[in-house]
């Protein structure tokens, strides 16, 4: 397993084969999952596709999707599924995923 980034206090996880497969087949550069908390949160990571290198993670609290949807906009990304106004896929333990692109307002031509 590789060390996870500075500032990061959890190691990173051994992703499910079902996320793996998730993020070998998405069309989008990237897949978030999402997992809650103990303390009601949502732990988020961010997986290039396709082989789930770790991009980004962080935790937010607050109702779903709404507050995971506002840290990855704060962070210049989308969530498809929120896009297109539609559930996050369902994951094993009670996970979430969705595949997410770079917000076009932030000069990524390549994703959209």
């Amino acid at each position: 397993m590789r060390n996870p980034p500075p500032g990061l206090a959890t190691p990173l996880p051994s992703w499910d084969i079902d996320v793996l497969v998730a993020v070998r087949s998405c069309a989008a550069p990237l897949y978030a999952v999402a997992y809650p908390t103990s303390r009601g949160d949502w732990q988020v990571s961010l997986l290039e596709r396709p082989d789930a290198t770790l991009r980004d993670r962080f935790q937010v609290g607050g109702h779903w999707p709404r507050a995971v949807d506002q840290q990855l906009t704060d962070r210049g990304y989308v969530a498809l599924a929120s896009l297109l106004c539609m559930n996050w896929t369902p994951l094993p333990q009670g996970g979430r995923g969705s595949e997410v692109f770079r917000d076009h307002h932030d000069g990524d031509t390549e994703s959209w």
